[in-house]
């Protein structure tokens, strides 16, 4: 799964990389985004082929959760059943979005948060991670809200963990985002197309398990054991 990630790429930035529409809401850089925080995304808009950088909450607003305010609301898809889980299927063929993000957060270890490692995930070159995510808008505030997929483990992954976020090649957004596209084979293929890419890691201290700690330090490397002996 994914549960914690970094989220610091501008709006500015998204704009000029996918020739999109600026936000109506500026956001800080947010070094530990959690469930129910607001992060940039990138979505295709309903009335034309342009691109919009939209400000999006986690955790998907699914249609029964507007009768139900108690129901749950995911924060992660997986990619090889979102096409026939009734609570993701429409939105995978129609609300598509990429979440950039810094690199991700991920515990190692079994056991309870609390005994596992936590580690910082990232491209071995330093850029984003496209996220391959999906959408939805409430109708009782028009508040946009979003769910990550996830898929199997790539290899270096899974000395980490068994499920990492779906993640897109550059080159892929465009059609990852494209209302032309249907065919859900087709389009999980694009969603894991940079899930082989090249990544590298580190252990964090573990205050980023709090999501009120939020600052650049939480990606600062730990040396294994400082935190965990004993």
């Amino acid at each position: 799964m994914c549960g914690r990630f970094v989220s610091t790429v501008s709006s500015p930035e998204l704009e000029v990389l996918f020739f999109a529409r600026h936000p109506d809401k500026h956001l800080d850089p947010n070094y530990n985004v959690a469930p129910s925080g607001e992060v940039y995304g990138v979505i295709a808009t309903e009335t034309s082929a342009a691109r919009q950088v939209e400000v999006l909450r986690w955790g998907l607003e699914l249609s029964w959760s507007r009768r139900d305010p108690t129901s749950p609301t995911p924060i992660n898809a997986r990619i090889e059943t979102v096409d026939i889980k009734p609570a993701f299927a429409e939105a995978f063929a129609h609300r598509r979005c990429i979440i950039p993000a810094d690199g991700f957060f991920e515990w190692q270890g079994a056991g309870t948060k609390s005994k596992r490692r936590p580690m910082y995930i990232y491209r071995s070159d330093g850029s984003p991670i496209f996220m391959a995510g999906l959408w939805s808008r409430s109708s009782s505030n028009n508040r946009p809200s979003f769910a990550i997929l996830t898929t199997e483990a790539n290899t270096f992954m899974s000395k980490i963990h068994g499920r990492m976020p779906a993640v897109l090649q550059v080159a892929a957004c465009d059609d990852w985002l494209s209302a032309e596209n249907f065919d859900p084979k087709h389009l999980k293929e694009i969603a894991i197309s940079g899930s082989k890419d090249s990544l590298d890691a580190h252990y964090v201290d573990a205050k980023v398990g709090n999501p009120r700690h939020r600052g650049p330090d939480l990606i600062s490397p730990v040396p294994a054991g400082t935190l965990w002996d004993g």
